[in-house]
């Protein structure tokens, strides 16, 4: 068989066993409990049922801003073929796409890699990381934008490597409007997905500043300039064009200009505890606590015994959070017991049996009491008297007061030590977001430390650590694939090795600024890590081709 048949035949069985791993996880590992999910879902169902976007279960469907409408355009268009309730069809789709995921990231290695006889093997070797990446293909068995995100960022990169490499200046402009249209439509997916577009602006200016002519000269400031005005003012006009019909319908609907979501997800005039997320902010530094203090606000009472000891910097800090927390665990009643001004008639037996008294200063007619024997009488009270009922638990509430007095903890700590907020805090939230075994969503999902809460009866003492060395080993090849482009000494070369830095560190610098550092916000960087670490696998020696 010839060497190039080969190569489509390994291609081709390794996009198989990439699709049957992400078909297999999409039909034994789906997973339905996250609440984003449930609120996609519950949009695209109202697109298609009552023809309004909103996030709302019940009528009057009021209209909502809170999320972008690319994935619940995509739940309602899967939905409106295969049933308003088919989320197996769902995943199925995402694994495709995930897939289709695996093939760019081949490409873009191929792209990338500097030496032409090593191209092949480095497109094979970033196509079976992709394939075999645990971390990204939990996503298609659950209703949520990681699959669409990963995607988008893989095309995005792909085309900004495709106008970097442009033949001519019209070529590269083209190009660089398909670079902000797939921009604005990961933005339509998820927000936070600009961070890539700003990641690859930066490497426009910078890789058009730095280019040098044919004959290999630098050319004048003028030029330079002119060539990033033109290339950027393209992107970006590209990039809003999408967003213009939303802002437009959120201005009109809402009189509010919002071109994206809202920070945290809140309608227009809604209460956002921001001195609270400060104060969480002031403490945080990983992922474990976000669901006691975060995702339960407003539902679950929080213990203040449940809070690490350093998210108090004296024990009076502590008794005031603590104080805070018992007025926030049990809110009070807002129901005022009724009064009257005289005493009223017994009640009738239609107000009796519908459990509440006639109205005040009403009078009831009171017909004079029949002949009854007594015994009987006191067997019937007897018999009629029930039980008190018992009180309903008091739902906890955050209040702009309780708010306030959080957001002054949070200044004063921040006061106290703002290394410590602005720097070290930041650091260590990168870390957890970088070197979680990233095993959200599958049956032994948990936290790897300490070794001593592990799970034993879903196996987490097993699987936890190996998606650990996992994440270890993509991140060594990854580092090392960067080294191959770095040592090309060519920044026709090392300007690939850039824009991949600057697609992972600008997000991963983002996300640890924030109150939530969730794992799963940097699942879209193992993609980027394959291609780098087929890179790197290409110059193993004796590594075979298929």
């Amino acid at each position: 068989m010839p060497d190039r048949q080969r190569k489509w035949i390994a291609y081709l069985l390794l996009l198989v066993t990439a699709f049957s791993f992400r078909f297999c996880v999409a039909r034994f590992l789906a997973n339905d409990t996250p609440g984003d999910g449930r609120v996609y879902a519950q949009m695209a169902r109202n697109l298609l049922e009552h023809h309004v976007y909103s996030h709302d279960t019940e009528p009057p469907f009021a209209p909502s801003l809170i999320r972008l409408p690319g994935y619940p355009l995509f739940l309602a268009a899967i939905y409106s073929v295969f049933g308003h309730y088919n989320n197996t069809a769902v995943r199925i789709v995402q694994a495709l796409l995930d897939t289709l995921t695996c093939g760019l990231v081949a490409l873009l290695a191929f792209l990338w890699e500097p030496d032409r006889g090593r191209k092949r093997r480095a497109s094979l070797a970033a196509l079976a990381l992709a394939a075999a990446c645990p971390f990204t293909t939990i996503y298609v068995g659950t209703i949520l934008t990681e699959t669409w995100a990963s995607l988008l960022a893989i095309t995005l990169c792909l085309l900004a490597t495709l106008a970097i490499r442009s033949s001519s200046f019209k070529q590269a402009l083209w190009r660089w409007a398909a670079v902000g249209l797939i921009g604005s439509l990961s933005v339509f997916f998820r927000p936070d997905s600009g961070l890539f577009i700003a990641a690859v602006g930066l490497t426009l200016v910078i890789t058009e500043w730095f280019r040098r002519n044919s004959d290999g000269q630098a050319t004048g400031w003028r030029f330079k300039l002119a060539r990033v005005f033109a290339a950027g003012s393209v992107l970006s006009i590209t990039f809003v064009l999408l967003l213009v019909p939303w802002t437009v319908r959120n201005w009109r609907t809402f009189h509010l200009f919002q071109p994206l979501s809202p920070a945290h997800g809140e309608m227009p005039g809604e209460f956002v505890p921001r001195g609270y997320y400060a104060w969480v902010r002031s403490w945080v530094d990983d992922g474990r606590y976000v669901e006691t203090v975060l995702w339960t606000l407003d539902d679950k009472p929080i213990d203040p015994d449940d809070l690490p000891e350093y998210a108090f910097d004296s024990a009076e800090e502590k008794a005031r959070v603590a104080a805070l927390l018992d007025q926030y665990n049990d809110p009070p009643s807002t129901d005022e017991p009724a009064t009257t001004e005289e005493p009223s008639p017994s009640p009738t037996p239609a107000a009796e049996s519908a459990g509440k008294n006639p109205s005040p200063g009403k009078q009831q007619p009171s017909p004079s009491p029949p002949l009854v024997d007594e015994n009987a009488a006191d067997e019937k009270t007897g018999d009629e008297e029930q039980p008190e009922e018992a009180a309903e638990p008091v739902t906890p509430e955050m209040t702009p007061a309780i708010d306030a007095a959080f957001g002054q903890i949070a200044r004063e700590r921040i006061a106290r030590a703002p290394v410590r907020y602005y720097l070290w805090l930041p650091l260590k939230r990168a870390w957890s977001l970088w070197a979680n075994p990233h095993a959200d969503y599958y049956p032994f999902s948990g936290e790897l430390f300490p070794l001593d809460d592990l799970d034993y009866s879903i196996h987490q003492h097993i699987w936890l650590p190996l998606f650990a060395v996992l994440v270890g080993i993509y991140s060594l090849l990854g580092i090392a694939g960067g080294w191959v482009l770095w040592r090309a000494r060519d920044f026709a070369i090392r300007r690939w090795l850039l824009l991949a830095a600057l697609m992972m560190f600008i997000r991963l610098a983002f996300f640890s600024t924030m109150e939530n550092p969730e794992p799963r916000y940097v699942v879209e960087l193992f993609p980027f890590l394959a291609v780098l670490g087929g890179i790197a696998i290409a110059r193993i020696r004796n590594v075979r081709q298929t």
